[in-house]
This record gives structure tokens, sequence and C-alpha cells, in this order.
């Protein structure tokens, strides 16, 4: 029986790129077996409610092309010389994000055709599953000036991925060493409240040319919700607390039905718009997005919508220092933004990203 290394080139070639386009089968419903949420960065996502259960690789590899570059060193060039030319250059890589009770998210990686820092596509698979959260948990959620929902943990999977990748979770060795010579009676509500830095992480830069955020509904149990139950009575009364309209208001249970995707994007596309405003609370969330983000789609049953980063960059434009960079000295602010927009503007044009160039006159003074 001849060996795959004593098949024509060709043969080899067209094999090599079947492996780098397998996909694995994403799970039919989410479950906690077998996944951890990971607490082994410092995120920029307030991370302090709602949780984000990966996968633990035990059972596959995060990348289709690592079992072939470890092989042999004919194999490793083969496939090095598949993955630099041609369709294979520009392979996508597919994540699908199971979204429980519109609480918990569930991520996994169903392709990553090779480890790269300069992504060609993200395409992301948004499967809603279970009911709308329940009241009294979304109760919990809204703070005195926001809220702490799950859409901070979409921008938590997001910006864990564009610092270090489709990664597993990397222990700290230092503080594993720590926590053996921890007393035995101390809790570990501590060490999980603290997201402290991990010196195995190094940020990647990685980028997306162009990503996308399709919302689906998985759910097969809950019901659809009723007609006359529409966008802004989910949002309204369902994502705002109770003792803000008072106990006699009437607020439907919605939590006997599943949710909308068309409702997921919009509110999605609601608090991305947010952070591209740059503002005095956002721009130290927003300007990752700018950076890092070629084009950004927003797809569900109802449409597909663009978020126009390059119109969004360029328009952009402050002359207070109260309107950005609110983590800044006041009077580095202004200078600091428009650094970054002149900065941001060139990279964006260096990576092949949409650009519109502004005809800010504030830019023109900047090396």
């Amino acid at each position: 029986m001849p060996s795959f290394l004593s098949l024509p080139l060709e043969i080899r070639e067209s094999i090599i790129e079947q492996v780098l386009c397998d996909r694995q089968t994403p799970p039919s419903y989410p479950s906690k077996s077998d996944r951890i949420d990971f607490h082994d960065i410092d995120y920029k996502a307030w991370r302090s409610s709602t949780k984000i259960y990966h996968e633990q690789r035990s059972t596959h590899c995060p990348s289709n092309c690592l079992p072939l570059l470890l092989t042999n060193r004919q194999l490793h060039g083969e496939t090095q010389s598949v993955l630099h030319r041609g369709k294979s250059k520009n392979l996508p890589y597919i994540l699908d994000v199971s979204v429980l009770n519109e609480y918990d998210l569930f991520p996994t990686w169903v392709s990553v055709p090779s480890l790269t820092n300069r992504v060609h596509e993200l395409h992301t698979d948004i499967r809603l599953f279970g009911s709308i959260i329940p009241s009294e948990i979304a109760d919990r959620l809204v703070g005195s000036g926001g809220r702490l929902g799950f859409h901070w943990s979409f921008y938590a999977l997001l910006e864990r991925f564009l610092r270090y990748g489709p990664v597993d979770e990397k222990k700290d060795e230092k503080k594993d060493e720590k926590k053996e010579k921890r007393h035995p009676d101390m809790t570990e509500k501590k060490e999980s409240a603290s997201f402290s830095s991990n010196p195995n992480f190094e940020d990647r830069d990685i980028t997306i040319k162009t990503l996308t955020l399709d919302c689906q509904s998985a759910e097969s149990v809950f019901p659809s919700p009723p007609e006359h139950i529409e966008y802004d009575t989910w949002q309204g009364q369902h994502f705002l607390p109770i003792w803000l309209y008072g106990d006699n208001y009437p607020r439907e249970r919605l939590e006997q039905y599943r949710s909308r995707p068309e409702w997921l994007a919009d509110y999605l596309l609601c608090e991305i718009d947010g952070l591209l405003k740059m503002s005095y609370h956002t721009a130290s969330y927003g300007k990752i997005l700018y950076e890092r983000v070629g084009t950004l789609w927003i797809v569900s049953p109802g449409g597909k919508t663009e978020v126009n980063l390059a119109g969004r960059l360029a328009s952009l434009r402050f002359t207070s220092p109260r309107d950005t960079f609110g983590e800044m000295l006041p009077e580095e602010r202004l200078a600091t933004f428009w650094e970054w927009k002149k900065e941001t503007l060139a990279r964006r044009e260096k990576l092949g990203f949409p650009v519109v160039w502004p005809q800010d006159p504030e830019l023109e003074g900047l090396s």
C-alpha cells in the first residue's frame, strides 16, 4: 500500500488543502462539561458577571495546519507552500459562539486553518439557546452608570482574540506557586475576582480584515415571543432594572420565550456604536476596533449591516478634553486623541483596510 509521501505532489497538496479547510462540528447544545472560564489575562472588558466557558483542548488541535507542520520536514515545507499561495492564503477562521439564556457564552473554534497575526476573515456564528434572560438576573446586571451584561462577554472574547489569538488558557507559574503556599483555610474568592497580568502572554497584535457576527436562533423548546413584543419591549422592560419603574410597572415575563436573533444583532450594533464614539468613557475600549478590524458586518435573519469603521474614524473630532480619553490627564487628552487618530489612519492604510482620509487641520501639524 503506497504511503502518503509516495503520492504525486499534486494529490498531496490537494489533500493538504482539504485538511486546512477542515471544520469541527459545533456542540448541539451548550454545556459546561470540559469547559472553563479563563482568568489568565487582564481584560479591558468588565468580567464580573457573565461567564465565557472556553474549550479545554484535550481532544483536538486548535490549528488545522499544526499536525502537518510537525509530522516531518517534507510535509512541513509542502504545507507552508500551500499556505502561502492562492485561496489557501485567505481561508477564513470560523468561530461558533453558543449563548445560553442571554447570559453565558460557549465559544468553539470550528476552523482555524493556520495560526497567523493577519487574519483575512473571521466568521462568527452566534447561536441563541434557551430563553430570554430571567428578569431577576437582568436586574442584577444593571449598575448606576451602565450594564454588566453579556455584551461585555462578546467584547472580552474579541479582545482576547485580537491580543492573543485562539489560544488555550495559560498558567502563571509564579501565581501557581503562591497558591500552593497559601494557608488551606484561605478561600479562592479573591483569586477568581482579580484577573492579574500573566507574563506568559504577549500582545500578538492580531488584525482581522473582515469580521462577521452572524446572529442566529438555535432554540427548539422555548416559543418565539408574540408579535406585540418588539425590540423596544425586550430592551426597555428586560434590560432596565425594576427599581427604575417600581413594583407596579406592568412588566411582561419575557423569560418564557426565546430571543429573536434580530434583537441581539440590533443590541450588539448599539453597543458597538457606543464604543466607536470614542467618548470620555469608551475611548479606551473602542480604539482597538479601529486599529485591528478592517470591516465589520452584523448579520441576522432580518438583514446585513456594515459598521463603517473607515467613515466613523474619519468623522471623529473632539475639541474639549471632557469628551474623550477619560483615563488620561485632562491636559493630555486632546493631544492623545489626535496622535492616535493619525497613527490609526496610517496603520489601517498599511494593513490594507478601508481608509477615509479626513481634512482635519489638527492632523497636519503632527509629525
